[in-house]
Parts: structure tokens; C-alpha cells; sequence
């Protein structure tokens, strides 16, 4: 099998029942509702984490939150770079001969930093360097590479990486590779150019634009797999779709509504920040057409696994002291796939209000343990009966209970930047 280009796209804030093909029914999706019919649609995929900063460090180091270097989003959206020692997906994949780029938001160095794209494995960047940066659409720069970009007034910046999306791919078409497209739909402002095709909808402004951006976004992947069609590398190319947690909730109300409006979390409880699996449980689909089967796959999995998987698929060398399996059997139809036996998640926030959420997953018996601050009551739940987690367990079963709270003391390596807080808050429900 020769190295098939790889097209991962990232999508912020948008939830396990945003697409049609996962039980949406007022937001039109159709392209993504098409690769989901022509690919592999998981069931049980997972995040990296709750909020943006350690579900992405997850992704391109392939080691879950407990490990892992970045646990956390840092206080007034300042963002902790990766370091020297961190070896990314895009590293990887470059020793083993691709082209790389980072399109989108990148939020894992700043420009300057240890962790800048162009330091971490990405022969091209163009995009947010920031977090903070990335929730402005209508920003007066980007960066490329290492130099700033000014932009004309109202340039929307989803657009603007959808054409360089689709300008990439012309020219890289003739060698293997990687493009990470991360983009910034459906975060929060939800102030799209304009709210088609829902401009006729008596829902407030605030719904409509939120389901006018998840259409765009859909729109614009139509495009990028259209031009791979036409430029005959279809067959050559793996596209996958993800999102980097669950949908917003920004501690607001209205937009937590909305949520529940559009039934964005769907048959889960929580959102984005939370450890509920409404928070951390995310769509994945991967096209390849000739290659991969179309059809639905119940295998566990999360955002480590993209590491070891997509290493082998690209001939490269995975590197050592990751947590991800590779899911390369089920991908292509074949046996012997190996199982996680536990998934850990954490919420850390380190501003004014202190405050911890923590969760682990025995994927095997299908138990789920939360913890509410590091000395928290336990909550625990049979998500194979239960995937809403509306019934604790705790008290019915209190040996797997205490053996679900002693593994929470030890899969979490000890952080500096997030040290555990003892007390915790309450989830937005």
C-alpha cells in the first residue's frame, strides 16, 4: 500500500449530533452526510479533552491528558507551547516524506515560541497562531509561516482557508501529503457573513448564524473533496473529520439553549468543558475511497489514536511513550484490533474560581467514573445501559467504585502549570 495523502479537518466546538448522518435534523449537512455514507462512520469516538487546548496536544502528540504535557487551557487564553521534547503527528509524518501544513487554528505555540507550527513538523502554516486570535473571523492579520499577513476589512477568515485549502492541494498533488485543516466553525462569535439557507427561520439570529456556519463548513469540505475527485487523486487520499470537543456552552446560557435546541450533544449529556461524555464524545468520519469500507464502527476510540495510526498508514515511526492504538484493522477491515482498557479526561480550570473535573472510562465493562474536585464524591455509570449517564452507580457498586477512584490517583502524571484543585463546581446542565 503506497501513502495515501492525508486531509485532517478539525472542526471547533461542533457536537456528536451536528451532522445529519449522526441524527441532526435542522441543520442541513449533506456533504458530510455523503462521506459518512461513502467511508467509516465511527460510533464511540473520543476527544482529546473538554476544551480546545489539550484535545488538540492529544491530537498531535498521542498522549491522553493524564500524560500529556498541555492538560489544560491556561488562564486569559494564554497559550502553554509545546515543548522541544514533544514530538508531533506532523513530525512524523515529515521524517516519513510527506509535504505538511497547518491550515486553520493552530493554538499550541504562539508565534515566537517552542511550539510555533513551523518548529513542530509543518513545512507550511497559514492561520491563527492563538486561541485568543482565532475568535476574531474578521481579523485585520493571519500569520504565514513566520510573517504576518494583513487582510482586506470583512475578510472572513473560514473562507480564506478553504481557498488556500483547495490552492494547497493543486499544488501538492503530485507528492504525498498532510494537510491539518483546523478550522474555527461553529465557535463562538456566531457572526457568519450571512445565515443562508436559514434566513427564513423563526429562530432567533443567534440559531440561525450557528446553523449557517456548520452549513458552510460543510459546503467547503463538498468543495475540497470535489477537487480531489477531479484531480484523480480520490482514491489516494484518507479525509477525516473530527471536532476538537463537544459543542459551546461559554458558562452562557443562551448559547447552552441553543444547544440544547439543536440537540447538538446528542443523546449525551453535557457539553464543551464538561467530562460528561456530551463534552468529549465527537464525530469521526474517514474517507478513502477504494480502500476503506463504507459502514459504522462501535470500536473506542480517541484522539491518541490518530498518532500510531496514521504513522502506520504513512510508513513512519511511531514514536515511543505514546497512549494511542493504532486503528489501522478496523479502518481497513481486518483482525486483531487492540482495545484501550481505560480513557481519562480532566477539566482544570486555573482562573480566579479553581475548579476540577475528571473522568475515566474501562472501556471493556463500559464503566464510567467522574470525580468533581481531586476529593470529590464519585459519580459512576454503566454508559452500555446508560449513555446519558443519568444513573449513578456508585452506591450499587462500590468495589468498582473504589477501584475506579484508585485509578484516578494514578493515571494522572503530576503538572506544574495544572496542578489538581481539591474543590470542584457543579456541571452547566
Amino acid at each position: 500500500m503506497s501513502q495515501p495523502n492525508i486531509i485532517f479537518i478539525l472542526a471547533d466546538d461542533l457536537g456528536f449530533g451536528d451532522l445529519g448522518c449522526y441524527g441532526q435534523t435542522l441543520i442541513q449537512t449533506p456533504c458530510l452526510d455523503r462521506m459518512a455514507a461513502e467511508g467509516m462512520r465511527f460510533a464511540r469516538h473520543y476527544s482529546g479533552g473538554p476544551v480546545c487546548g489539550p484535545s488538540r496536544a492529544c491530537l498531535m502528540t498521542g498522549q491522553h491528558q493524564g500524560n500529556g504535557y498541555i492538560k489544560g487551557n491556561p488562564p486569559q487564553g494564554n497559550d502553554e507551547p509545546l515543548r522541544p521534547e514533544d514530538t508531533t503527528l506532523a513530525e512524523v509524518l515529515k521524517e516519513a516524506g510527506y509535504e505538511t501544513a497547518c491550515i486553520g487554528k493552530w493554538g499550541l505555540g504562539k508565534a515566537g515560541s517552542t511550539g510555533y507550527p513551523t518548529l513542530k513538523g509543518f513545512d507550511y502554516f497559514y492561520g491563527y497562531d492563538s486561541h485568543r486570535t482565532a475568535h476574531n473571523y474578521y481579523p485585520e492579520h493571519l500569520w504565514c509561516n513566520d510573517q504576518q499577513v494583513k487582510l482586506p476589512t470583512g475578510a472572513y477568515s473560514h473562507d480564506l482557508f478553504t481557498e488556500e485549502a483547495l490552492a494547497l492541494v493543486q499544488r501538492k498533488r503530485d507528492q504525498p501529503f498532510f494537510m491539518y485543516l483546523a478550522y474555527t466553525l461553529p465557535h463562538n462569535p456566531y457572526n457568519p457573513p450571512d445565515d443562508a439557507p436559514y434566513s427564513s427561520m423563526d429562530w432567533p439570529e443567534e440559531y440561525r448564524n450557528y446553523a449557517a456556519m456548520i452549513t458552510r463548513m460543510d459546503r467547503d469540505i463538498g468543495k475540497l473533496i470535489d477537487m480531489l475527485k477531479e484531480l484523480n487523486i480520490d482514491g489516494e487520499t484518507m479525509v477525516i473529520l473530527s471536532s476538537d470537543h463537544g459543542p459551546g456552552s461559554e458558562y452562557n446560557r443562551e448559547v447552552a439553549d441553543m444547544v440544547r435546541f439543536f440537540r447538538s450533544s446528542g443523546p449525551f449529556r453535557g457539553m464543551k468543558r464538561d467530562v460528561y461524555d456530551g463534552g468529549i464524545h465527537v464525530p469521526l468520519l474517514v474517507r478513502w475511497p477504494g480502500t476503506i469500507h463504507p459502514g459504522v464502527s462501535e470500536h473506542v476510540s480517541a484522539f491518541q489514536d490518530f498518532m500510531p495510526t496514521l504513522a502506520e498508514l504513512a510508513s513512519g515511526t511511531t514514536p515511543a511513550g505514546i497512549d494511542g492504538i493504532s486503528m489501522v484493522p478496523t479502518l481497513l477491515n481486518q483482525d486483531g484490533q487492540r482495545q484501550h482498557t481505560l480513557l481519562y479526561w480532566e477539566f482544570i480550570n486555573m482562573g480566579p474560581i479553581r475548579k476540577s473535573r475528571q473522568a475515566l472510562l474501562d472501556v471493556s465493562e463500559g464503566w464510567k467514573a467522574i470525580r468533581i474536585g481531586s476529593k470529590g464524591k464519585l459519580e459512576l455509570y454503566q454508559l452500555n445501559d446508560d449513555a446519558a449517564e443519568t444513573n449513578n452507580r456508585a452506591e450499587d457498586y462500590p468495589e468498582v467504585a473504589a477501584r475506579m477512584e484508585s485509578q484516578f490517583n494514578s493515571i494522572r502524571g503530576p503538572s506544574n502549570l495544572w496542578p489538581l484543585p481539591e474543590l470542584g463546581d457543579p456541571p452547566m446542565e
